[in-house]
């Protein structure tokens, strides 16, 4: 990244972390190093999001053949899947707003195979 962030770039980089509303900044046209950086970590976040629900749906499936521990285990794995991506994707939010790179711990390895790529010699649309 050359500088600091435009108050655009700003913004772009937080919408990557609102669930499947990253494809807006992924299939913009024009995108800096800063938009690209928060690209990658705002899809490697859904596919995340993706991959751990479906994990708790079967979880939670196989937990309700046993009655009261089954809706206890649900509730627990329900609650803890929500704050835990709530609580990324706001961290995630705040930091691209102030300007700053954000790193999701444990999933910036998956994030550099991300194939998004800045491109900021392009005209604007």
């Amino acid at each position: 990244m050359t500088g600091e962030a435009t108050i655009r770039d700003r913004w772009l980089g937080a919408v990557c972390y609102l669930s499947v509303v990253v494809f807006l900044p992924i299939l913009r046209r024009n995108r800096s190093e800063f938009v690209a950086a928060h690209c990658r970590q705002g899809f490697v976040l859904l596919f995340a999001e993706v991959v751990l629900g479906v994990l708790v749906l079967v979880l939670e499936s196989a937990f309700h053949i046993v009655p009261v521990l089954g809706v206890l285990v649900s509730l627990v794995l329900n609650l803890a899947y929500w704050l835990l991506f709530i609580g990324i994707s706001v961290l995630g939010f705040v930091k691209a707003l102030s300007g700053e790179r954000f790193d999701i711990p444990g999933l910036e390895d998956l994030a550099a195979r991300v194939p998004v790529q800045a491109n900021e010699d392009t005209e604007e649309f």
